[in-house]
């Protein structure tokens, strides 16, 4: 670990970030901390990007930009939404979320990340020279999938979800090849990403498959940290436009639009863009409730054990059960959706077809309280930092298997799921993900 935190050379900027924020701005000190941890992360995902997969970098980058900014800006304007709010004070709960994502990174150290996108384009060339068409097929069978939908049972259609995104590991595997199409075929998974997007109203395969595959992008147009800086920009902008328009559009998709969605979406968000909304999201209190995922937490915070006694562990327990255990062995175990914790440690309501989830370090606190709550986070970092050294140790067996690694980190990634959705998906996906490879390998004697 002290190696790896000595070539972690940023961390060094942090304090004197810190005390900047502190004399300049008259910030708390956890807040300036979280403040500065936030910008050397986001600032170190995009250095990264086009060297290696930084897959860690980014869940605490998107973490640190929920957890942290988001609840920055809400303590600091004057917009309060009578549910979306923070439930204590700042000082209380910077207190809690600033450590617990440090020590989630912290225990993340322990293991080297060995993901060079060099390397791993070596790997990649081998593989299309003994087999080209394997490209092709997976993105022919990803873009196929979603169409089957309607003739698959509902225990199966995580399976087939997992599945269909073997369209994106094929349209990367292209990106490393020297095929004259391979541009055209990336552009138009992307775009057949974004028009299901718009279609269904549901935008969350769209943006995370878009940072999930930048990397890859940025390795073979040899992108400056300027030209990455520039797109990254502007991918804010395209995520708080989609934020900013998404209710407002699934309403009109819930009334039954029959008009076209793509130009609906469109129109939508040119009239957020007139009148100022998306430049300055903090004037509104729905756009503004969206970007903070803290005020979850701090609801827990606030209920926790106030009104409902610390948990002990009781959801780690069952987010294990249900992660390890197939149902028929298990048939009363926890499921996905987060719907049941939510209400239960936030004490707050909910819709009847309405899901949220407490996050990761809304349920430390909610099992095991602050200091409680801080271990859980570094202890997840040290299973995460160790799963990662293992699929880099694994790639001597299957040479390109960081290539599938996006599809095992999708969910895994976003800062608002609760413990059983990131464990079930990581390892139901390390299932799936190593089961296509050992079929690859047996059927066409590729070791992909």
């Amino acid at each position: 670990m002290l190696e790896n935190l000595q070539k972690e050379k940023g961390w060094i900027w942090i304090l004197p970030a810190t005390l900047l924020f502190i004399v300049a701005f008259g910030l708390q000190t956890w807040t300036s901390i979280g403040l500065a941890f936030t910008g050397f992360y986001v600032y170190r995902v995009i250095l990264n990007m086009g060297h290696k997969i930084p897959i860690i970098d980014l869940m605490t980058a998107l973490a640190a930009l929920q957890w942290i900014l988001g609840p920055y800006i809400d303590y600091h304007n004057d917009v309060t939404h009578f549910k979306y709010y923070m439930y204590v004070p700042e000082e209380q709960y910077m207190a809690y979320a600033v450590p617990a994502i440090i020590m989630f990174r912290l225990g993340t150290l322990f293991y080297k990340d060995e993901s060079d996108l060099n390397a791993i384009g070596a790997r990649v060339s081998h593989l299309l020279n003994s087999y080209p068409r394997l490209p092709y097929i997976l993105v022919a069978a990803g873009l196929l999938i979603p169409y089957l939908n309607a003739f698959i049972p509902a225990s199966l259609r995580f399976v087939f979800f997992l599945l269909a995104n073997v369209k994106y590991v094929g349209a990367i595997y292209l990106l490393f090849s020297p095929s004259a199409n391979r541009w055209a075929i990336f552009a138009g998974v992307m775009s057949f990403t974004a028009l299901a997007s718009i279609a269904s109203g549901m935008f969350h395969d769209l943006l995370l498959w878009a940072m999930l595959t930048f990397t890859f992008v940025a390795r073979e147009l040899k992108l400056s940290m300027g030209s990455k800086l520039i797109i990254a920009i502007l991918g804010m902008f395209l995520a708080i436009t989609i934020q900013s328009v998404k209710h407002e559009y699934r309403t009109f998709l819930k009334n039954g639009y029959g008009g076209n969605k793509v130009s609906l979406f469109v129109g939508l968000a040119t009239e957020q863009w007139s009148n100022g909304r998306i430049v300055n999201p903090s004037s509104d209190e729905d756009m503004n409730a969206r970007l903070n995922q803290g005020w979850i937490i701090s609801a827990v915070m606030k209920n926790i054990p106030e009104r409902e006694p610390y948990a002990g562990g009781s959801t780690i327990t069952e987010g294990i059960t249900a992660s390890l255990l197939p149902r028929f062995l298990a048939p009363n175990k926890k499921k996905a959706g987060g719907r049941d914790n939510f209400m239960r440690f936030t004490g707050l309501p909910l819709g009847e077809n309405t899901s949220m989830g407490i996050s990761l370090a809304g349920e430390g606190y909610a099992n095991y309280g602050r200091w409680g709550g801080i271990l859980f986070m570094f202890c997840w970092g040290l299973f995460v930092g160790w799963f990662w050294k293992k699929l880099s140790r694994w790639s001597y067996f299957y040479p390109t298997l960081l290539i599938w690694s996006p599809i095992l980190f999708l969910q895994v990634i976003k800062a608002e799921t609760e413990f059983v959705v990131v464990l079930n998906h990581l390892i139901k996906a390390s299932v799936l993900v190593f089961g296509l490879l050992w079929f690859i390998k047996r059927q066409w004697r590729v070791r992909v």
